[in-house]
C-alpha cells in the first residue's frame, strides 16, 4: 500500500509543500538513518520487558493488537488522500507495486508508523515497567518513565527535522497509537480476564493469585461482593421460609354453624326478655 501511496502522491518538485508552523521552528537535517535508530533504541528494550513479563503472552497480544490496528488505519489513511512529500529527494514509485520494495518513499505522510513505535514502548514501559521496580525504588521507576517520554519526544522531533513527515502526522500518530493502546488494554482486561477467557494468556503462572497488587485487591472486591450476594439471597430464602411456617401454623376458621346457633339462641332469649308478661303468665299456667 505505501508503493501505491508513492505512485498516486504528487511530485514534491511540482506541488507545492504543505505549511507545517514547526517546519519553521526546527531547523533541516538529512539523516534519516536517525529515525531507524530511534524506533530500535525504543522498541528492543521493549521487547526485552514483554520477554522478562511475567505475562508475557498478554502483553506481546495487546501490543501486537495496537500495533496491526495502528497499521490498518494508516493503510486507509495513506490511500484515501495523497499529500505531497514533504521531504526533497523522496523516492517516487512508478507502479511495480509487487516488485520493488523502497525505505523512505514519496508520498507516506499520513500518519507517521516511526512514532507509532515510538508511542507504543513509552505506553507499554508507562503501563508494565513502572511495576518491576521495588517499591522502595519507585523514585527511580518515575525517573526512568520521564527519560522514556523524554526519548519518545525527542525521536518525534527527529522525524519532523528530517521532513519524513509532516508535524500533523506525527501529532495524529500520537493520537492513534495511544487510543488504540488503551482500547485494547478496556477489552483484554474486562472482556477477557474477567470474565475468566484465555486462562493460559492472561494466567501464565496458573489458578493461584495474581500476583498484581492492584489485580488482587480487584479480585478480593468481587469475592466480598459475591459472598454478599449470596449472604443476601440466604437471608431472603430464610424471611422466605419463616414466612411459610407462620402460615402453616394458623389453625383453620372454625365452622360457622355452632357460630350461628350460639348467636340464634342468644336471639331467642333476647326475644323472650322483650315478651309481653300476660303472654309470659299465660305460657307459665299452661
Amino acid at each position: 500500500m505505501a508503493n501505491v501511496a508513492s505512485y498516486l502522491s504528487p511530485d514534491n518538485t511540482e506541488t507545492p509543500k504543505l505549511n507545517d508552523r514547526l517546519f519553521e521552528a526546527i531547523p533541516s537535517i538529512s539523516l534519516l538513518w536517525l529515525t531507524d535508530l530511534a524506533d530500535a533504541i525504543m522498541f528492543i528494550p521493549t521487547f526485552v520487558l514483554i520477554l522478562t513479563h511475567y505475562r508475557p503472552l498478554y502483553l506481546f497480544c495487546k501490543v501486537l493488537l495496537t500495533w496491526a490496528l495502528c497499521n490498518i488505519m494508516r493503510i486507509t489513511t495513506i490511500a484515501i488522500t495523497s499529500l505531497p512529500d514533504p521531504r526533497d529527494g523522496c523516492i517516487r514509485s512508478l507502479g511495480e507495486f509487487f516488485t520493488t520494495f523502497t525505505l523512505h518513499r514519496c508520498g507516506d505522510c499520513m500518519f507517521s508508523g516511526h512514532t507509532v513505535i515510538f508511542v507504543i514502548s513509552a505506553l507499554v514501559w508507562s503501563s508494565h515497567g513502572y511495576h518491576r521496580f521495588p517499591h522502595r525504588f519507585r523514585w527511580l521507576a518515575v525517573i526512568f518513565l520521564v527519560l522514556v517520554w523524554c526519548l519518545c519526544i525527542g525521536s518525534a522531533v527527529i522525524v519532523i527535522a528530517n521532513r519524513a513527515h509532516y508535524s500533523v502526522d506525527v501529532l495524529v500518530a500520537f493520537y492513534v497509537a495511544g487510543g488504540n493502546f488503551y482500547i485494547w488494554t478496556y477489552i483484554l482486561d474486562h472482556y477477557i480476564e474477567e470474565k475468566g477467557r484465555l486462562r493460559d494468556l492472561t494466567h501464565p503462572w496458573g489458578e493461584g493469585p495474581d500476583p498484581r497488587a492492584h489485580i488482587r485487591r480487584r479480585e478480593e472486591l468481587q469475592q466480598l461482593k459475591v459472598a454478599e450476594a449470596e449472604k443476601n439471597t440466604a437471608v431472603n430464602k430464610d424471611d422466605e421460609v419463616r414466612t411459610l411456617s407462620i402460615i402453616t401454623e394458623i389453625p383453620p376458621i372454625q365452622q360457622i354453624e355452632p357460630l350461628t346457633s350460639c348467636v340464634y339462641e342468644k336471639t331467642k332469649i333476647e326475644d323472650n326478655d322483650i315478651l309481653p308478661t300476660a303472654y309470659v303468665d299465660s305460657t307459665s299456667s299452661h
